[in-house]
């Protein structure tokens, strides 16, 4: 009988569960069922509990499906159902007993959830220098671009706050790329002073080197433009060697006149060069034209041998050996010149300015190397 049915869907007795019932009987499903009924309910009760509520399940089943689908059942609270139940079954017993008192109905709220009110708008995104329109109804402008497969990296510049609504924007791509480049690292220069050498002469002891040295690092590049370095790793390959000076502070020897190296003069006769008598200096300004050179190039000339022996016939380097006005390494080189060599002031100059013509093409050639190096 779907009547006197009811659907239990929760296991335990005080769940808030619900049955089906006759929609004709209002929120009481017992309303009309006549004592007789109530008996026969009563007699298949006794027959076994686990029946009754495997009857009662199967039974409110069929009734659920025929119900609902003819539009006639509605919901009550199962537990009401049984305590009316338990009711009737004592006025069946009982037939004085009083009418059962009627149940309410249970009714559950359902949540219903707001359709989304987010306004479709179409903006505008320069990509590039490449306008580009999107339509959409994304909350924040980040939602937009991602929408529309604009990819915007951590390094790109966005016009527009990316959180914010979406909103007409122009994004700068800035790239980055990875560099190797091999440096030079250059070397210092330590000056050191001695009295091997002549006041206000210099010479270089060591030659510096310069080290070698590679940087990893990544270069930041916005419209073909570099905005930013990071250095990334170093690795120096080879270490700078100082360079190192030396300066003289021994005294001036006096100069040497024409009568001091007259003994050496005389004995030049196979040089080809006689000695006139004129200071070391005054023979070098003579044979300047003849090397094709002009008054100009005196300074320079007279910079570098009074800075090499200080115009001294008899120089001598106890280093190095390197002799005479023009410090000849060796000193036996100005032979080609003249066998007087070690005593004539001419002998030395002719010699001297030979070499600078051969090797630098002027005495300014020559000084400037010797500044830049400490020796010609």
């Amino acid at each position: 009988m779907f009547a006197e049915c009811q659907l239990r869907i929760g296991v335990d007795e005080q769940d808030s569960s619900y049955a089906a019932v006759p929609a004709s009987r209002g929120t009481d499903p017992y309303a009309n069922v006549t004592r007789r009924e109530l008996r026969e309910l009563q007699s298949k009760e006794r027959t076994s509990t686990a029946g009754r509520r495997s009857a009662w399940r199967k039974g409110a089943a069929v009734a659920v499906a025929l119900g609902l689908a003819a539009g006639t059942y509605g919901f009550v609270s199962t537990t009401s159902g049984e305590q009316h139940f338990a009711s009737l079954t004592a006025a069946a017993e009982d037939e004085s007993a009083p009418e059962p008192v009627r149940t309410g109905s249970v009714s559950r709220s359902v949540d219903r959830f707001p359709l989304d009110d987010a306004t479709q708008r179409t903006i505008t995104v320069v990509v590039d220098g490449e306008e580009q329109e999107i339509t959409t109804r994304a909350r924040t402008l980040a939602e937009a671009l991602a929408d529309a497969e604009i990819e915007v990296s951590a390094h790109d510049e966005v016009s527009a706050p990316m959180n914010g609504e979406p909103v007409d924007a122009t994004i700068t791509r800035v790239s980055h790329s990875i560099e190797v480049v091999e440096e030079e690292i250059p070397f210092s220069t330590t000056r050191r002073e001695t009295d091997s050498l002549t006041k206000g002469t210099e010479k270089v002891e060591t030659k510096g080197q310069s080290g070698e040295r590679t940087t990893t690092k990544r270069v930041l590049t916005k419209g073909g433009e570099v905005i930013g370095e990071e250095i990334l790793a170093e690795a120096v390959g080879a270490e700078p060697v100082d360079e190192v000076v030396l300066v003289g502070t021994k005294p001036e020897p006096a100069p040497v006149t024409a009568s001091e190296s007259s003994d050496g003069s005389s004995s030049g006769g196979s040089s080809g060069t006689t000695h006139s008598g004129e200071s070391p200096r005054g023979i070098a300004q003579g044979m300047l034209s003849s090397h094709g050179w002009g008054d100009d190039q005196w300074s320079c000339l007279n910079n570098l041998w009074q800075r090499e022996s200080g115009w001294n016939p008899s120089a001598s380097n106890p280093s190095s050996g390197a002799y005479g006005i023009p410090q000849a390494l060796p000193g036996s080189k100005m032979a080609s010149a003249g066998s007087d060599w070690r005593t004539n002031p001419a002998t030395q100059i002719k010699w001297g300015l030979g070499y600078i013509k051969g090797r630098y093409g002027s005495p300014c050639g020559a000084w400037a190397h010797s500044q830049s190096v400490g020796w010609y």
